[in-house]
């Protein structure tokens, strides 16, 4: 029961409080209507993009593995950030009508109008200063509208007509009708437009702040468009024309490149055409000088393992002269800034390492748009780019020195197997060398068909395995701002104001709330308290606690004071004394009063009392202007006398020395505190004046304390009341609400 009382106590500056706490969270409630309903709209839409995975994709099959021949395995990160590049943005920019932003501009917010708009702006600018700015159009009527400034002041600006350009420093603004759409819907064509004009790269800047491209999955070929923007329509027109962009950009770069690889091919059959026409030429001719039809089958595997050791040579001279074009390529600085590399050879770190220093160059581009190129970022990527061409550069003499040492092997294998020939005939021999030369010309050339053909099937197969798994919608809701989520946070930030000022403002003030405020600050006993709107309870079981202590006998003296004015000490005073007389006591109350402080009339002065004491059983009220002789403790002894019990309604003790005279010379004296204002500060007062001056039989009196209290103040909660709250749940809430909140 003790945790349940305490916590009952800790909420109860909350409950009296729950007024004001309401009033902060409704306010914050319409805080956050009116910035739900001032905030711009922001649409999202998303699109996901499948890539072709050539080891379980559908390129793998068949028909298809070879449509990709000279594409690398695709890396997700990579095709992520070239989905987001400056490049593929500018492509898929092109195609739409992004460069003027048009808004309806209201009281607090603009409102974005994209295919929307009632009019329709062009701009003819020859100044680039003019760009990415804002510009304000009045539509004044059906037929006229004038450039403004954002004030609204047009000094300076003529109204036009419609389709009249107005001309301005470095270019002119033409403001047309869209007649069309008017017609098709009704829309408002007077009042104020925003218009922001974007340079290429700005518009380039502002969608790729909005723009977000990321990938699943590191192992899912997924990469999911996320675009936001204030109007639904051109979110999922920006983000479906990205996607197709980019696989159209696909498709014609790789068949850019497979046209390229054809060319070479077809360059390379004319040399071998024209060798493998020569070889069987001298073939024929020497069969038929020398009449021979057949050779030898024991010579078979000697020469088919010489034919392959000349193709092997071969395709290190094809990997060589690859070598020299790529150093070329390094040496020249051109990393393809409009198409991709037009050779390739088996080598695919190589491959790796050029793809990686494009990317490089690209990004030192993106950098050159925003820093000059002493900027430590251009200097990083700089230095990068030159780490990365020296690696090439010494992984291209590292594999020209492997091409090297290997023909060499390749030529000494070879003369090694030519020497099983030294035995044979020299016309057998010869016939060989002519067979095998033949044979060697012809495989070359049949595998540079093959590829040619493969080549061909590429470039003109204009198939894409990239594709799009979800187009992008036009979303139908904002997503910010998120009503539900700002009410939210509102209505809650709103009760902790609430709470916290509730609290605040209690610990702030420091003041008496219950009992245990009294029992921590001081060690005087307590001899009760009276309660919001329960006087006659309170007073009966203030009386019955100093009668069972002994307080109450026949010529009883009870002082009642307190450390300032206004806690409630001549009301104490009052309705105890008229408790006392009731109970059957005759009582004498006794105002102290500053001199000339004037009385209810019913009040006698003390002196005139005592000189002629009346016989009453009514409550007898004294006055007693502020001491000034010694006289005090006799007066009070003879009044005693005549009365059962005398109350003294005595002065502050903060403010006169008399009120604690009256203390003094009392049987037992009533400090009386009040809850909610009275300062802890002063509740150390009754202490120091009670050691000060050795009174006896001090005891603390809480006033105004909750009425939800019990008549100690020990316990709290409405069944410690003397009324009942009945047995309906409605009269449970009523005395409730009744109790805790007024």
């Amino acid at each position: 029961m003790t945790g349940l009382q305490t916590i009952k106590r800790q909420v109860l500056p909350l409950l009296k409080g729950a007024p004001i706490i309401a009033i902060v969270f409704i306010l914050a409630l319409l805080i956050a209507q009116k910035t739900i309903l001032y905030t711009p709209n922001t649409y999202q839409t998303i699109a996901r993009i499948k890539l072709d995975d050539q080891k379980f994709g559908f390129s793998n099959t068949n028909l298809y593995e070879d449509f990709d021949l000279f594409t690398t395995e695709n890396k997700i990160q990579a095709e992520a950030a070239v989905l987001k590049s400056t490049l593929l943005l500018g492509m898929a920019l092109d195609s739409l009508d992004f460069s003027h932003s048009l808004y309806r501009k209201g009281r607090v917010k603009n409102t974005m109008l994209y295919q929307d708009s009632p009019i329709n702006v062009e701009t003819f600018f020859s100044n680039q200063s003019l760009m990415d700015k804002d510009y304000f159009i009045q539509v004044l009527s059906d037929s006229t509208y004038r450039l403004v400034n954002e004030e609204g002041d047009y000094s300076g600006y003529e109204s036009h007509p419609f389709g009249t350009p107005t001309e301005i420093t470095g270019g002119s603004i033409n403001v047309t009708r869209n007649d069309s759409l008017i017609h098709m819907r009704e829309l408002q064509l007077t009042g104020q437009y925003v218009l922001h004009v974007f340079s290429r790269e700005g518009l380039i800047d502002d969608v790729s702040s909005r723009l977000d491209v990321v990938e699943l999955d590191k192992d899912m070929p997924i990469i999911r468009v996320v675009y936001k923007d204030q109007h639904p329509q051109k979110v999922a027109d920006l983000a479906n024309t990205l996607c197709r962009t980019y696989i159209d950009d696909y498709v014609s770069i790789k068949s850019q490149a497979a046209r390229q690889t054809e060319g070479f091919i077809d360059r390379k059959i004319e040399e071998v055409q024209l060798a493998l026409n020569k070889a069987e030429i001298e073939l024929e001719q020497y069969k038929a000088v020398h009449g021979v039809v057949n050779t030898r089958q024991e010579t078979e595997t000697g020469l088919r393992q010489i034919s392959n050791l000349e193709v092997q040579l071969f395709n290190l001279e094809m990997n060589e002269k690859a070598i020299i074009e790529l150093e070329a390529y390094i040496d020249s600085g051109d990393y393809f800034n409009e198409t991709a590399i037009n050779f390739g050879f088996g080598d695919l770190l190589m491959t790796e390492l050029v793809k990686k220093l494009k990317l490089w160059q690209d990004e030192r581009i993106d950098l050159l748009m925003k820093y000059t190129e002493d900027s430590e970022r251009v200097r990083a990527v700089d230095q990068k780019i030159a780490e990365l061409k020296g690696y090439i550069r010494e992984a291209i003499a590292r594999n020209k020195a492997e091409i090297i040492t290997k023909r060499s092997e390749i030529e000494m294998t070879v003369a090694d197997a030519s020497r099983q020939f030294e035995g044979l005939s020299t016309r057998e021999k010869e016939l060989r060398i002519l067979e095998r030369n033949f044979h060697l010309q012809e495989q070359v050339y049949n595998f540079l068909s093959q590829k040619r053909i493969e080549a061909s099937i590429a470039g003109s197969a204009n198939l894409a395995f990239h594709r799009i798994i979800q187009e992008a919608t036009v979303p139908r809701e904002p997503v910010a701002p998120n009503g539900t989520l700002i009410t939210f946070v509102s209505g809650l930030l709103g009760l902790l104001i609430g709470i916290g000022f509730i609290l605040g403002r209690q610990y702030a003030l420091a003041r008496v709330a219950n009992r245990q405020d009294l029992e921590k600050n001081s060690d005087l006993p307590i001899a009760g308290l009276v309660r919001s709107g329960n006087d006659s309870g309170d007073f009966h079981s203030i009386a019955k606690n100093l009668q069972i202590k002994g307080f109450l006998e026949p010529q009883s003296i009870v002082a009642i004071s307190s450390t300032s004015r206004g806690e409630g000490k001549s009301y104490i005073a009052e309705h105890l004394a008229s408790h006392l007389q009731k109970s059957g006591l005759r009582v004498a109350l006794v105002k102290m009063t500053a001199g000339s402080d004037a009385l209810a009339p019913a009040a006698d002065s003390l002196e005139s009392f005592l000189n002629n004491p009346v016989e009453s059983d009514e409550l007898i009220v004294l006055q007693q202007s502020r001491p000034t002789g010694l006289d005090w403790s006799d007066k009070m002894d003879a009044l005693r006398v005549l009365v059962d019990v005398v109350i003294i309604d005595a002065q502050a003790t903060a403010i006169s020395m008399e009120g604690i005279e009256a203390l003094k010379l009392a049987t037992v004296s009533l400090y009386v505190i009040r809850a909610n204002k009275t300062s802890l500060d002063h509740v150390t007062q009754a202490d120091r004046v009670k050691d000060e001056y050795n009174l006896v039989n001090v005891m603390l009196l809480l006033n105004d304390a909750h009425k939800a209290s019990n008549h100690s103040g020990a316990f709290v909660g409405t069944r410690f009341q003397q009324a009942g709250s009945g047995s309906g749940l409605k009269l449970r809430l009523t005395n409730y609400l009744n109790t805790y909140l007024r």
